[in-house]
């Protein structure tokens, strides 16, 4: 059961498609995994369409309209070229509005190693955001870390504990710079996840201080 969704506020922007192209990517796949999240952005589009029709529209501040519009000249969404056709066992596993940014199927990806029970595979970058799928070992706790922007992660297959919260398939989680975790992958089964970055992860245990210097060469 999907436990994690969108705030109310990314919904109705995603719905209204003010939503900025990183932010509106995550939760597009999240909408093709949640029933329940599905069911509401159509009832927005639908409010939105006959708000539309009837001019019962409310007017917007002069600062609001201002940052609407230089979402729409700045942030919109870029064209996605169709990428090769995927196999079955990766189209089960990711939502359809990521397929067009796969270089290939998941057994195809190059798995580049990122810590110990942990691999990650780099998609086709979107909106200016890193696009990558994460793949950590049953049962691995991440290492420590924090983010230099926003990142927002969507469990497409097991789970993962982070604190006194759990994250399971279809769940939606973000972090930013504010945030200091180590989440921990279910035992059991290997957790995969879509993540969309906006900015650096850096480490913040003791070795992994020591470790950021390399992480940032590789990168």
């Amino acid at each position: 059961m999907i436990s994690h969704h969108p705030g109310e506020e990314m919904l109705v922007e995603y719905a209204s498609g003010s939503l900025p192209a990183p932010e509106t990517l995550i939760v597009s796949a999240h909408v093709a995994m949640c029933p329940r999240c599905r069911r509401h952005v159509a009832q927005l589009e639908a409010l939105g369409a006959v708000l539309l029709e009837t001019g019962a529209t409310a007017p917007l501040e002069d600062a609001a309209f201002d940052r609407l519009m230089a979402r729409i000249d700045i942030e919109r969404a870029p064209a996605v070229v169709p990428g090769p056709a995927i196999d079955t066992e990766t189209s089960e596993a990711v939502p359809a509005p990521v397929h067009a940014l796969l270089p290939a199927g998941l057994r195809s990806l190059k798995w580049r190693r990122s810590a110990p029970g942990i691999e990650e595979a780099a998609l086709r970058p979107y909106g200016g955001a890193r696009v990558s799928l994460l793949r950590i070992r049953a049962g691995q706790r991440v290492p420590r870390h924090t983010h230099g922007g926003s990142e927002f992660t969507l469990v497409l297959c097991g789970g993962y504990s982070d604190g006194a919260l759990h994250f399971g398939v279809g769940d939606i989680a973000s972090a930013d710079a504010s945030v200091d975790h180590a989440p921990v992958a279910d035992t059991g089964t290997s957790c995969l996840c879509l993540t969309v970055r906006l900015g650096s992860t850096r480490l913040t245990g003791p070795i992994g201080r020591l470790l950021n210097p390399l992480m940032r060469q590789s990168a």
